[in-house]
């Protein structure tokens, strides 16, 4: 029994790598990259933190690289601490695709892992396990998520949102092991992207609002959701003390507000040519996802049975509902809290979140009446070959932006992405600089610094210095007072040569250790955890007849 469960283990395992490769390769066949605006903005910010690190240090919050080299504060505005996953690879590897590629390629796997962590919460059997897997991991929308978009921040939250719901399952359970699971999951969101961190946390808000009216809440459940808050503090404290230390002492630019809305029948239309194409209009989940969420939509709703998976369904389609234009937002709505949604097929990852859940607790009360080992391999082929063909045929289309290692640092390099963003605003909230810096008067620049060359006689040079952050300031080599808060003021002349450099704070590595301590130890707590359980409670998880892989 003992050799049956090792080998079916190394089939799961297998399988995982399989799906990972499936996942990621299609986006980098002939050793190239399609890169797009968020990609370049993600991008070069971990350009210049693996440099960091490649020196043995935290990188300054503020940005010499990219975004016009004006030095803005992408680095403490923008969390980043997930993204080592795309980092680390960068360190250890010169080659800058094969690095991007590893990167995906762990990003899949974890996304995958996490998965089946809470699909095996979920079920006993393999075969619907791995249908849950694979309509999480191959669904369009985190294909677009991933390489259309290249929304790195958005796809690392993605990944550890399954943990947020299996943390909130066990706590239901009365199993204190949720606490664990649903701190990392919410902490690492929100070290990845803080409008998923919102959208997560209402979920959570609304699950517990339902639990409620439905007379399920307990003070043990509260008392296990409030110790998985205050976990969450030293997890997240590296990312928000960094946003916390900008945003309090300077008056800076947000990014923009809006609520864009899916196109129903532009959407439909994507979805039938199985195109990923990156346009908040025609966001979609996929057609093989939108049919079952379709059929199990219209079961739930005309079903009388009380059964859990109904919840999720219906919760999955009425969200997906309120993505599409049926009906006409208020006006006003776009431009209040809520637009910082920006559009609102951002949704599409709680939808699905909720089908894979519904789905999965669907197949498990029918798995008599539906034969889930067949059901389980079309989908794996089905959507295999949607994924491969949307993420190839998207690929190869015709554009000025693929990235290869010739010029991967120079694409990244643009200085017209993630511009304004964060930039510092005066008093009727128009940027103070309009520009960025030209390229002819960059004699030198480093994760650290940047050196100029003057051109021309000036009061002022275009670099934004922002209060709480350390700068040290050079003319001709020697050091010159600076006045935080504004533009660099010097009186400069033709031929000066500047210096600009920043470090690290004391703090920043002080709450960047705590923050990797914390994570540390809590991923160690639930292995030993899983480990002991392993042995009990879930023993009765043996893999019986009917459920061999």
């Amino acid at each position: 029994m003992k050799r049956k469960n090792l080998i079916q283990k190394l089939i799961l395992l297998i399988f995982f790598l399989l799906l990972a490769l499936i996942s990621t390769y299609p986006a980098f066949i002939g050793h190239t990259f399609r890169l797009t605006w968020d990609g370049q903005i993600h991008l070069i910010r971990f350009e210049s933190v693996a440099d960091a690190i490649k020196n043995k240090e935290l990188p300054p919050i503020v940005n010499f690289m990219g975004y016009g080299n004006v030095g803005e504060v992408f680095n403490g505005m923008y969390p980043w601490l997930s993204g080592l996953i795309f980092i680390i690879p960068r360190v250890l590897v010169d080659s800058p695709m094969h690095a991007l590629f590893i990167s995906f390629y762990l990003l899949n796997i974890v996304t995958i892992l996490n998965t089946y962590l809470l699909v095996r919460k979920l079920s006993k059997n393999h075969y619907i396990r791995l249908i849950g897997i694979v309509l999480y991991q191959l669904n369009t929308y985190h294909l677009t998520l991933m390489y259309s978009r290249n929304a790195l921040g958005e796809a690392l939250a993605y990944t550890f949102l399954p943990l947020v719901m299996l943390g909130c399952y066990l706590i239901w359970d009365n199993k204190k092991l949720g606490i664990l699971y649903l701190a990392l999951g919410m902490g690492m969101i929100i070290n990845s992207h803080m409008i998923s961190s919102i959208l997560a946390f209402l979920l959570i808000i609304i699950a517990e609002i339902y639990r409620i009216f439905t007379r399920k809440l307990s003070l043990k459940e509260i008392g296990y959701f409030i110790s998985a808050g205050i976990l969450t503090i030293p997890i997240m404290i590296f990312t928000v003390a960094n946003i916390a230390n900008i945003s309090l002492q300077n008056r800076i630019a947000t990014t923009w507000r809006g609520l864009n809305s899916i196109d129903m029948w532009e959407s439909l239309k994507a979805m039938l040519q199985n195109d990923i194409t990156e346009k908040g209009t025609i966001f979609n989940i996929g057609i093989i996802c939108f049919v079952l969420l379709s059929i199990l939509f219209g079961i739930a709703v005309v079903s009388k049975i009380d059964e859990g998976w109904k919840m999720y369904i219906l919760g999955a389609g009425i969200v997906y509902i309120l993505t599409l234009n049926v009906m006409p937002l208020p006006t006003k709505l776009s431009q209040s809290p809520v637009g910082v949604i920006q559009f609102t097929g951002r949704l599409l990852s709680i939808v699905m979140l909720l089908l894979t859940i519904g789905c999965v607790l669907f197949l498990k009360v029918n798995s008599d009446k539906i034969n889930v080992k067949s059901s389980s391999i079309f989908l794996f082929m089905i959507m295999s070959l949607l994924a491969v063909g949307s993420v190839r045929t998207y690929h190869n289309a015709i554009n000025n932006n693929m990235v290869n290692d010739n010029n991967y640092i120079k694409k990244i390099s643009s200085p017209d992405s993630g511009w304004g963003d964060y930039i510092l605003i005066n008093k009727n909230k128009q940027p103070i600089l309009s520009q960025g810096i030209p390229k002819s008067n960059i004699a030198k620049i480093s994760y650290d610094g940047i050196t100029l060359r003057i051109d021309k006689k000036a009061t002022q040079v275009p670099f934004l210095l922002y209060k709480g952050i350390p700068y040290e300031v050079k003319v001709n080599g020697k050091n010159t007072k600076i006045k935080v808060g504004s533009i660099l003021k010097l009186k400069v002349k033709r031929g000066d040569m500047i210096q600009i450099s920043s470090k690290a704070t004391w703090w920043n590595y002080l709450t960047f250790g705590i923050s990797v301590l914390t994570l540390l130890l809590i991923v160690l707590g639930i292995a030993a955890t899983e480990f002991v359980n392993s042995g009990k409670e879930y023993k009765n998880e043996t893999i019986n007849s009917n459920d061999d892989i």
